[in-house]
C-alpha cells in the first residue's frame, strides 16, 4: 500500500484551472525530530529534546519564525504561518523546505509558504553564524 503524503512540491495549474497547492511543510504528530531541508540540498535534523525556544513575527509585511535549538538556530521566512507556528508548538512539524520565491503568487491566499530558512550556530556558543 502506498499512502500520500505532503512529501513533494507542487506548483502548477491544472488544465482546468483549479490551483495545486504548494507543499513546504509536513505535519506529523508523532514526529521526534523536526528535518530542516535548504535550498542549497543541505538537510539538518533537529531532536525536538533540543528545542528551547520559539517566536513568531511579522516583518515587512512577512511572517518570521525563529527557533532556538541547543546548537543552532533557525530563521524561517514566509507568510501564512499561524499553522506552522500551532503545530510547532505541539511538536508536530515533521520536515520544512523553502519553495523558490517565483512561486509566492502560485501559493493558495491561505497556504503556509516558506520563502527562506536560515540556519546558524547558536551565538550562546561563541560561534558566529556559518549557515545560510
Amino acid at each position: 500500500m502506498i499512502k500520500a503524503t505532503q512529501s513533494e512540491t507542487r506548483t502548477q495549474a491544472s488544465a482546468d484551472g483549479e490551483q495545486k497547492q504548494l507543499i513546504c511543510w509536513n505535519k506529523d504528530a508523532q514526529a521526534q525530530c523536526l528535518r530542516v531541508e535548504l535550498s542549497d540540498d543541505r538537510s539538518f535534523i533537529f531532536p525536538y529534546t533540543h528545542l528551547t525556544f520559539a517566536s513568531m513575527e511579522r516583518e515587512e509585511g512577512r511572517d518570521v519564525l525563529t527557533a532556538t535549538f541547543t546548537t543552532h538556530d533557525l530563521r524561517i521566512v514566509g507568510k501564512n504561518f499561524r499553522e506552522l507556528g500551532i503545530a510547532l508548538q505541539r511538536l508536530a512539524v515533521d520536515w520544512i523546505k523553502p519553495a523558490p520565491a517565483r512561486y509566492a503568487a502560485l501559493a493558495a491566499t491561505d497556504a503556509v509558504f516558506i520563502e527562506d530558512i536560515k540556519v546558524s550556530e547558536s551565538a550562546e556558543q561563541g560561534i558566529t553564524p556559518q549557515h545560510d
